[in-house]
């Protein structure tokens, strides 16, 4: 079979490292960016330090943008979106639209969709005042103030006291996401240990529900911040945020490690661990690609256990957080496992099948 072009869809971790992978093993890529630039969520927000090393999130991302933007093997649409995509053989032929509306076609022999996720938009619980109250932030606003070294609040000072508090769009039946976001612990702690590492007298306690840390994350992030960081966790039920005198933010709620004891807090600076859903844009590029979603709104794998970078159509491959909250270095990961099987697929035309598991009646 003759050696056909890949369309990847999304210049973020995932899309990079398939993109990466591809040309290293002698594939030309079609990669389409719906954004002016490359780097996905984490390079839009500014992502500062990644968990759990804490290292700068540019020492990761910079390396696969720069090593996609000078390969000659990859042709770039920025300002770009995959309008549909109509089988032909094997493979497919692909409109592309730019932002003034010309449409190009490609034809390529499979595609990788890497399109990503977006951060839940704290206005929804409005019961936490977000974009009312000044003061209150998201985990996306400080990842920005963080890398800017702009961390302040609304009177151009240092925050001496932050609460920041978990699960906010994540574990919440009331706004349609039952899920765990996955990531949210471990952001917050390590965004708690630069806020020390920044002011080491402020305090810092975050709310939780439950924490976490799975894996390696549980010594470096979670025993670290306290041990080392003196940041406080206090497991509670937090009702409603008010303004308090003098722009602070007054937290209500419960201490569920205290028999239930009332919390009226005040702090300068609230952070709402906003969790990950699957965006607009994928779920444009979903429907482009004629995909299935799952029970939480992400999009289906073909077998989640065997088989989680393809697709439920032949030829489309999946990779990153379309299918699922994921870390950057699972993003990573994924787009070099969907690259291969993308290389099997249209050098060998190899596609796996499921297989049917026969549930017994006895």
């Amino acid at each position: 079979m003759a050696q056909e072009k890949v369309l990847v869809i999304g210049a973020g971790p995932a899309g990079l490292s398939a993109a990466r992978e591809l040309t290293n093993l002698g594939v030309d890529v079609i990669l389409v960016e719906r954004e002016s630039y490359l780097g996905g969520t984490p390079k839009k927000l500014k992502y500062s330090l990644l968990f759990p090393e804490l290292r700068p999130a540019s020492e990761v991302l910079d390396p696969l943008i720069k090593s996609v933007e000078e390969n000659s093997n990859v042709k770039i649409y920025k300002e770009s979106i995959v309008e549909g995509a109509k089988s032909e053989g094997n493979g497919f032929i692909v409109s592309i639209k730019d932002k003034n509306g010309k449409v190009t076609t490609e034809k390529v022999g499979a595609i990788i969709a890497a399109s990503g996720f977006e951060h839940f938009d704290s206005r929804r619980k409005y019961e936490y005042g977000y974009g009312i109250i000044p003061n209150i932030y998201q985990i996306s606003d400080v990842e920005r103030m963080l890398s800017e070294n702009k961390l302040v609040t609304t009177k151009g000072t240092p925050p001496k006291r932050v609460a920041i508090l978990l699960c906010v769009g994540s574990r919440d039946a009331t706004v349609g996401n039952t899920y765990c976001s996955r990531v949210c612990c471990a952001v917050s702690i390590k965004q708690a240990m630069e806020i020390k590492q920044r002011i080491p007298d402020a305090v810092v306690h975050i709310y939780y529900m439950d924490i976490r840390t799975y894996g390696l994350m549980e010594d470096k992030l979670y025993w670290k911040s306290q041990l080392e960081y003196r940041v406080g966790y206090i497991r509670g039920r937090i009702s409603e945020f008010m303004r308090g005198p003098d722009d602070t933010v007054v937290i209500k709620g419960e201490d569920t490690m205290n028999l239930n004891r009332a919390l009226v807090v005040p702090y300068d600076m609230v952070i709402l661990a906003n969790g990950m859903e699957l965006g607009l844009g994928s779920k444009q590029v979903a429907k482009a690609l004629g995909l299935e979603f799952e029970e939480h709104g992400f999009v289906k794998p073909l077998d989640p256990d065997r088989f989680p970078v393809l697709s439920t159509r032949k030829g489309v491959f999946l990779a990153g957080a379309i299918t699922g909250p994921k870390t950057i270095s699972d993003s990573i990961t994924e787009g070099t496992a969907a690259a291969i099987k993308a290389y099997e697929y249209v050098t060998k035309g190899v596609w796996e099948e499921p297989v049917k598991v026969q549930v017994s009646s006895h």
